[in-house]
């Protein structure tokens, strides 16, 4: 792209404040999340058969649902 070319994102483009924290939430609940999910997959389901991944799906899915909320709710609300 040469100097004189305008760039198709402006420069001055960021993300919305404090939405890192809801990020940085989102990380550490799904590996959480994952690793409490394959534990009582382990612990419960020994026989395999899919469950211990199911398990970690379980608990990376609930962690992602909790950091939807959290940021849905920490929205400012439009009167």
């Amino acid at each position: 792209m040469s100097s004189d070319e305008k760039s198709p994102v402006p420069g001055n483009w960021k993300l919305p404040e404090g939405i890192e924290d809801h990020i940085e939430s989102g990380i550490i609940k799904a590996a959480a999340g994952a690793l409490a999910g394959g534990v009582v997959g382990a612990i419960l389901f020994k026989s395999g058969s899919g469950m211990r991944s199911a398990s970690m799906a379980l608990g990376v899915g609930a962690a992602i649902g909790s950091t939807v909320e959290r940021a849905y709710t920490a929205q400012p609300k439009s009167s």
